[in-house]
């Protein structure tokens, strides 16, 4: 970009469809994907259905009634109402799309031959392959995560499954998404015709959790829940706790850094004897993270290059150094709810962060 404060996608348009009728999971990723988008300068129309996007109402709430998810999806985005069922409301989605570079939209939206037959690249974000017969059945978030083998990692194995915090399937898939989005609006920048892309939750859960395929395939069984025979475990501190985490090849430097002679055994010299004898491992270990608190701990080790990471509370992540260093969470001012901390994109441009502009308040008429 020959101008440093110009954004790299602020030449592209792009419209983001939503539909109150497919599943909460693919409405948050196609926002998501258009978020990124929008905070990186692209000029993005959210098409939400008459009374808006379901997700103004979803969980958590700001405490003046607001969904908090909403605010965070839709920064830096325009807002138009269409009843998409009407053929008004289609003759006007059909002008704007002639107008556009892209469109992002879910299967199976009532208006998706409409969308893939516009001049606008589109990016189709589903919950199944496309070579499943699956478009009409009920699916969730929860269901994708366990289609996806995610819910055999998290927990201990004598329990029920927990469900992963937030929305880890409808984010990944937003990620991925996006990533086909700048591809396309690359090759149209570059003159080439733009790929289609689409997008299965399914898919992406699988790759995602890729260690389950490649754990059958080798082994014949897919890792699991090992709880305490888990080689990485979570283990208590004085103020917290800590994710015990190093590659083979970081062992000797993990060894010098507890300096407990008895680790010094040769049955604790190569992984699988460390694997087999895991438990007396954590038995010699853990009295050195209980005297120490996370930010010893987290110093300590990484002056030995190894990778222990502190657990926080999402309070605390308000404070994180790292976050604060790299002014992740902004201070954003919204014309009615007042003062708002968001996190921005963890991307920088030409050395500077980028600042999101409040989400839309429902649109019935387009404005500039």
């Amino acid at each position: 970009m020959a101008a440093t404060d110009d954004l790299p996608l602020q030449r592209f348009t792009i419209i983001e469809v939503n539909d109150a009728k497919v599943p909460l999971c693919l409405r948050l990723a196609t926002s998501l994907a258009a978020k990124i988008a929008a905070d990186l300068g692209a000029n993005v129309l959210k098409i939400e259905p008459p009374g808006g996007d379901p997700v103004r109402r979803e969980p958590p709430l700001l405490p003046q009634g607001e969904s908090a998810l909403f605010q965070f999806l839709n920064t830096s985005k325009r807002s138009l109402v269409l009843d998409l069922e009407s053929g008004a409301g289609r003759a006007t989605l059909a002008d704007l799309l002639d107008k556009a570079d892209a469109v992002l939209f879910e299967e199976p939206a009532p208006v998706a031959a409409l969308l893939r037959a516009s001049r606008a690249t589109p990016v189709e974000i589903a919950a199944f392959p496309a070579g499943m017969d699956a478009a009409a059945r009920p699916v969730s978030e929860f269901t994708i995560l366990a289609l996806g083998g995610l819910l055999h990692m998290v927990g201990e194995p004598e329990r029920k499954p927990l469900r992963l915090g937030g929305h880890q399937a409808s984010y990944a898939a937003g990620l991925t998404a996006f990533t086909g989005l700048a591809a396309a609006l690359a090759a149209r920048d570059a003159g080439q015709t733009a790929p289609d892309v689409r997008v299965s939750l399914a898919e992406v859960m699988q790759w995602v959790n890729w260690k389950a395929a490649s754990g059958a395939d080798a082994s014949g069984i897919s890792p699991g829940r090992e709880g305490k025979f888990s080689e990485f475990q979570i283990v208590p501190c004085r103020d917290g706790h800590v994710a015990v985490v190093y590659t083979a090849t970081q062992w000797p430097a993990t060894r010098d850094l507890f300096g407990d002679p008895r680790l010094g055994d040769p049955k604790f010299a190569t992984r699988a004897g460390r694997r087999l004898h895991i438990a007396k491992l954590y038995e010699i270990i853990s009295p050195w993270f209980a005297g120490r608190t996370r930010t010893e701990i987290q110093k300590t080790a990484q002056a030995k290059g190894v990778p222990f990471g502190p657990i926080f509370s999402p309070a605390e992540l308000l404070q994180t150094e790292q976050y604060v260093a790299r002014s992740f969470l902004a201070n954003m001012d919204h014309p009615t709810l007042g003062a708002l901390r968001l996190p921005q994109l963890p991307v920088q441009w030409n050395g500077r962060s980028f600042a999101p502009r409040p989400a839309p308040a429902l649109a019935s008429e387009l404005t500039a």
